[in-house]
């Protein structure tokens, strides 16, 4: 997809030392954190095959409503606990999940709004971070990982990363659309195959695709892969928090 937007904001002008090839943060750290990410998507994968089950197995909805409300439990907690603390977070869990299991019969036919808000606001998330970081003035996502990754980037690799941005911010697009008409028109369980199967599907292609690309259009580049966009993204994220000036 075409970019109108200026890319020379990163490229002609010189790289900050300390913002060139981002060390992992996790480089020196202990071998079961640097590879936690394994233990990471087998969870992840558990987790959705869990909910592609109920989803179709007759007489298992409040098994699928407890599943789709887990994850909203769990942010609930997290920021409970940030804003007031340990113990009124705990108190609070307790009594969602009191609510969740004295209206469970009521809730159960109902779950499949859980899965939805799930898949529709991840991806929404998502894209809107890919799309907030191609406002003027801001470093597209894509580039800034690569920077992270690489170093200073030709004016090539720059405009490259523009518009992987650009299309990352489309596919979450895409994603949510899809999810939303599915889930109006279609069955449950049609939703769920292409939610919960299809989406880590075409998720996976979508890297394999633009990698596959990458290679053909810089050949002369040192590739790596999605590991190392994985730790260049951790290590921005981080060098991002110790030295709020980044570029964002």
């Amino acid at each position: 997809m075409p970019s109108s937007q200026p890319v020379d904001r990163f490229v002609d002008r010189p790289t900050p030392p300390d913002a060139t090839a981002l060390p992992a943060p996790d480089a020196a750290g202990p071998s079961w954190r640097r590879h936690a990410w394994i233990g990471a998507v087998a969870g992840f994968m558990a987790y959705e095959s869990a909910l592609h089950r109920a989803a179709h197995q007759p007489g298992a909805e409040v098994a699928a409503l407890w599943l789709g409300a887990a994850p909203f439990l769990l942010i609930g907690f997290v920021a409970c606990r940030r804003l007031a603390g340990a113990v009124p977070a705990l108190l609070a869990l307790l009594a969602a999940c009191a609510a969740l299991w004295l209206w469970r019969a009521e809730l159960a036919g109902h779950f499949g709004w859980t899965y939805y808000l799930q898949h529709a606001g991840a991806n929404a998330a998502l894209g809107a971070m890919f799309a907030l970081s191609l406002r003027r003035g801001r470093t597209p996502l894509c580039t800034q990982i690569a920077t992270a990754i690489h170093g200073q980037l030709s004016a090539a690799h720059a405009r490259y990363t523009v518009r992987v941005t650009q299309a990352w911010t489309l596919f979450f697009a895409a994603m949510v659309g899809v999810s939303t008409l599915l889930f109006v028109l279609a069955p449950m369980a049609a939703w769920s195959s292409f939610a919960n199967l299809a989406t880590p599907l075409l998720i996976a292609l979508m890297f394999a695709g633009e990698a596959l690309y990458r290679r053909i259009a810089f050949p002369d580049m040192r590739q790596r892969g999605l590991l190392d966009a994985v730790h260049g993204y951790r290590a921005l994220m981080a060098a991002r928090a110790a030295r709020p000036g980044l570029p964002r």
